[in-house]
């Protein structure tokens, strides 16, 4: 794809992703603003190791019994995030006017395929699933939409659709449930931190004596 950056819908997409960034920091802000809790005990393990472990081994299947409980929906998240993960790198390459050489552009569509095939995996479930639809409210739906178009676009058609895709996600990005992708990344370091500091994290890792 030719350099998109400086046609209307490049700049769109620019602008949509400075609104995205700046959404989520003022959401980051707000939610530091509640300040945090001073621990009085000594520390028993190592803050750092715990957050290493949050990002890491906590998240395996063997760590967390919802995980084991629902292999398939994990396998799934894996694979639509991969594709979104791919999906924005490729976004901007093509805005700087880059094209990925065949052998890796393969790869690319494999995950993109994946991807989109997880996205609408996990829209299925939510949708014929009684009781994931009734705790399911529009957000779930709109965000899974616009994440999942976004990934299937860049595999069949990256091209005008695809970019309009992409403003759309970044525009909704800071409203709606996509927010954790801030989140997540806040709420698994205080989790690993804190259990860290207790010696909980990592398991079986070295204690402050």
């Amino acid at each position: 794809m030719p350099n998109q950056l400086f046609t209307p819908l490049g700049t769109a997409v620019v602008a949509a992703g400075v609104w995205a960034v700046a959404g989520l920091l003022v959401l980051r802000a707000r939610a530091r603003a509640f300040g945090s809790r001073q621990p009085f005990a000594a520390a028993a393990g190592d803050p750092a190791a715990g957050i290493r472990y949050a990002f890491t081994g906590a998240m395996s299947p063997g760590a967390k019994e919802s995980v084991r409980e629902h292999l398939p929906s994990y396998g799934l998240g894996l694979a639509f995030h991969g594709g979104i993960f791919t999906a924005f790198a490729l976004l901007a390459l093509s805005l700087a006017g880059f094209e990925l050489p065949r052998s890796l552009w393969l790869g690319a569509r494999a995950l993109l395929a994946l991807g989109a095939m997880g996205g609408l995996g996990l829209l299925l479930k939510r949708l014929l699933k009684a009781e994931l639809r009734g705790l399911s409210r529009p957000d779930d739906f709109v965000s899974n939409l616009l994440a999942t178009a976004f990934v299937a676009l860049a595999l069949v058609s990256p091209g005008q659709a695809w970019l309009l895709s992409a403003i759309l996600l970044l525009f909704y990005a800071p409203l709606g449930k996509i927010r954790h992708c801030l989140f997540f990344f806040m709420a698994r370091s205080h989790f690993g931190a804190f259990f860290g500091r207790r010696g909980v994290f990592p398991p079986g890792g070295s204690h402050v004596h």
